[in-house]
């Protein structure tokens, strides 16, 4: 019926409620008892303000251009200047502009953001490969270390030479 039925009588035996328990190791550590962290401390000077790069506040298109950065300012001319000939222009327009198309898919990601009002103004730093990308990773990190290891075998044989003309080592 019940698991525990099959239990031998001595392991039923219940402790009697006065017995104390003592344990070898605490049940709280020091950082679990310590109150969270409600606040933040960084500094407000270390902010940027973003109140600067809304959608109110950008009315010509070399304020835009430079607040999204990536170099976007040399196509400033391209659109004569006027930000509201760069917001009416489709992609298949910058296309035959002759804006390249990594450029063009971040300026009209940008586009985006800034009539639908949903981020402020920023660059968005391109991403960068560590050693050299996902599939070349260890075949990168294999050639690291061989290099390494053959600039120490190098510098030792170096130092063992130098050694052995000063008479330090006899072989």
């Amino acid at each position: 019926m019940f698991a525990f039925t099959a239990l031998k009588t001595s392991a039923r035996r219940v402790l009697p409620v006065s017995r104390a328990v003592s344990f070898s190791k605490p049940l709280f550590s020091a950082s679990q008892m310590a109150a969270p962290r409600l606040f933040s401390t960084t500094p407000a000077v270390f902010k940027t303000n973003t109140s600067t790069r809304t959608k109110e506040n950008v009315h010509d298109l070399e304020t835009f251009l430079k607040l999204i950065g990536r170099n976007t300012i040399e196509h400033l001319d391209t659109f004569e200047g006027d930000l509201q000939k760069f917001l009416e222009t489709s992609s298949k327009q910058m296309k035959n502009l002759g804006i390249d198309t990594s450029q063009r898919r971040y300026l009209l990601r940008w586009k985006n953001k800034f009539v639908n009002d949903l981020e402020p103004l920023r660059e968005h730093k391109r991403g960068r490969k560590k050693n050299g990308g996902e599939r070349k990773a260890k075949l990168v990190k294999a050639k690291r270390v061989a290099l390494k290891r053959l600039e120490e075998k190098e510098k030792w044989a170096s130092s063992e030479k130098a050694a052995e003309e000063k008479g330090e080592r006899e072989f």
